[in-house]
């Protein structure tokens, strides 16, 4: 059996806020193999982001161990986080945020070439830069563009392509569609699903949205005040939870249970219309 891309042993995230501690997660353990998708789900506050950031090494006061191929994450030279840079990265949850207002779309994904040494010239960097645009479903005409004159979903359309330039094979995604139109929501998922077929592209999917994990995810942890309550594969979760945090979860979104029964009378291949129906963003 091979090694999984991601292991994960009693991860800990520790806050100090003056006189106070915050264990934001608690000893949290798993793997994670090449081409699955992780979902952690659970109510805010629960430590799913900082789970996150600490498996890309964002954290500082963690303890436990995170591998990546073997190598351990938190004790990485400078030289071999960098490269580790490239092969991890993650998308937030604000595709506002993450652009930089003043610099054109091909602008911005160009620099990110040319800082990691992908491109040998401008010309070069361009024609990537239209490649890039077209591998995440939209036209190079929009490289021209300013964040503030595309969509929502357009702009997390760049944040996807920004990451997978520099040839991401692990991706976090922090709540990727919870800022986007609800109509907007299916079609990104729908992306990051088929990128994840195409590509080979390992993630984890942070956030809240039970309907939207049990689609896209392939095992699930469920988070609970720092710690794991519960983890399998999405459909075992969702259908025998164990947990009673996990049953409220699913009680408090009936959405769950109407694409569990409607999954079981349609067979396994219901998409993300059961979600929402897609329109252009």
């Amino acid at each position: 059996m091979s090694r999984p891309l991601l292991q994960v042993e009693n991860l800990s995230v520790r806050y100090h806020t003056g006189r106070h501690r915050v264990d934001a997660v608690r000893e949290v353990s798993f793997d994670l193999s090449r081409g699955r998708c992780l979902g952690v789900v659970g109510e805010s506050g629960s430590g799913k982001s900082s789970l996150a950031r600490a498996v890309l090494g964002l954290e500082e006061q963690v303890t436990g161990r995170v591998d990546f191929e073997g190598q351990a994450v938190l004790n990485m030279t400078r030289e071999a986080r960098l490269a580790f840079r490239r092969r991890a990265q993650i998308v937030f949850q604000d595709p506002v945020g993450s652009l930089n207002p003043r610099m054109k779309v091909g602008v911005a994904l160009g620099e990110v070439l040319r800082v990691h040494g992908l491109v040998a010239s401008r010309v070069e960097g361009d024609a990537q830069v239209r490649t890039w645009l077209e591998t995440v479903g939209m036209d190079p005409v929009y490289a021209g563009r300013f964040p503030h004159e595309l969509s929502g979903g357009q702009r997390q359309r760049v944040n996807l392509a920004r990451a997978l330039c520099v040839g991401a094979e692990l991706l976090v995604a922090d709540e990727p569609v919870s800022a986007l139109d609800v109509s907007v929501q299916a079609q990104i998922l729908n992306l990051l699903q088929a990128l994840q077929k195409s590509r080979g592209i390992t993630w984890m999917l942070i956030g809240h949205d039970l309907a939207v994990m049990h689609h896209m995810a392939d095992e699930v942890l469920v988070m609970q005040k720092g710690e794991v309550v519960e983890r399998g594969s999405a459909d075992e979760v969702f259908r025998h939870p164990s947990h009673p945090y996990t049953r409220e979860l699913i009680a408090a979104a009936p959405s769950v249970e109407r694409a569990l029964k409607r999954r079981t009378a349609e067979g396994p291949s219901l998409g993300l219309k059961e979600l929402a129906s897609p329109v252009q963003d």
